[in-house]
Order: structure tokens, then sequence, then C-alpha cells
């Protein structure tokens, strides 16, 4: 009997009052309709200090070897994948998996786009084109390597006038910074084309 009107009497100063009429009424009212069971509660296996961890979205990792996309028959691998994130992000992000599933598909497309050209390339192109690409590459890959000082170009370029002056030469010469460029660029292409042929054995049929 104690135990009903302590119940009522919570029900009634709660439900009065207008913040907690609302929220409390179906609750309060299934508790107090619900049969009691047992006055013991086993509070043993709870933690009261635990606080919930918010769920996180579940990541499949795959092996570096694993093929994580086919584009037009083309395998793109998960370490390479990797390595063009890692350059993209500037060793930010190194791990194609934790990124998310739109970012892993925008991702796909950039790897995917030489493939393509070179598809493209490969049909279009004769093979005369594609060797001039070639070269070009190389051309521009080796030159990079290729320190070429302005004091060089310089000496290059006096050179250039004193032999326009020995042949007495009336045509004006450009000024240095006017034929500078051009000047560094046959430099260039000389020096490269020194360093592929110094080794190669030509021989010249009769």
């Amino acid at each position: 009997m104690k135990k009903n009107f302590a119940t009522s009497a919570l029900v009634v100063s709660l439900l009065t009052t207008g913040v907690y009429a609302d929220a409390l009424k179906n609750s309060l009212t299934n508790f107090m309709n619900t049969k009691e069971k047992s006055s013991i509660v086993d509070l043993g296996n709870i933690n009261l200090n635990a606080k919930q961890k918010p769920r996180k979205p579940s990541i499949k990792h795959h092996a570096d070897t694993a093929v994580i996309a086919i584009v037009n028959g083309h395998n793109i691998i998960k370490k390479d994948a990797d390595k063009y994130l890692a350059q993209r992000t500037q060793g930010k992000i190194k791990d194609y998996d934790i990124i998310p599933r739109k970012q892993q598909k925008r991702l796909i497309q950039e790897m995917a786009f030489p493939i393509m050209v070179l598809n493209a390339a490969q049909k279009e192109l004769t093979a005369e084109e594609i060797q001039s690409v070639y070269n070009r590459i190389w051309m521009q890959k080796e030159a990079r390597k290729v320190d070429i000082k302005d004091d060089e170009v310089r000496t290059v370029y006096n050179q250039i006038k004193q032999k326009a002056a020995d042949n007495n030469n009336t045509q004006p010469i450009p000024t240095f910074e006017a034929i500078k460029g051009r000047l560094k660029s046959q430099m260039l292409e000389k020096h490269l084309i020194g360093k592929l042929m110094e080794n190669v054995k030509i021989e010249v049929a009769r």
C-alpha cells in the first residue's frame, strides 16, 4: 500500500510540471502497469561510469597486392593507390582503405586517366608520333638533371660575337638577354646528345 501511494504521488508531482509531462507520461504509465517481477536489480555487471562510444563504420582492409579496381581491363593495385594517395596528399594520407567511398572513386578516376590516354594514343597515334613523344619525355626528364649556369651561356654568347666580328659580319647581334633562353636550350640539347651517343658504336656499311 505504501509503495502504491508513493508511486502515485511521484506520478502526480511529475505530471503536473509542464517540462516533464509529455516526455514522462508514457514511460511512467508503462512503469505502473508493469507487473513487479523482483525487488532486487542486479547491478554487478553494469559500469556506471562508462560512456557510450560512437560507432564507426567498418573499414575493409585490402592486401597490398589486391586489385581494388579494373579500368578497361587494366588492374589497379592497392599499393599503387596508396602511393598515388600519398603523393596527392603530400604524405598526410597513405592508406586508400581509410578514405570515404566517394573519395576512393575519385582517386580511381584520376589514376584511370593516364591509362585511358595511353589506350587512346596506342589507337590513334602512328608509331613515329609515339616515338616522338618518348623522345620528348626522355629529353625533358634528363634536362631536369642538367644545370647550365648563366656564366656558361654568356661565354658561348661572347664566342658567337667574337666569331661574327672575325668574319666581318655586319648584321647586328641580339643582346644576351634576348637570346639567353635559346642558347641555353641549344647547349642543353648538345649536352644530352653527347651523353647519349658517347658509348654508341656505329658501323657504316660499305
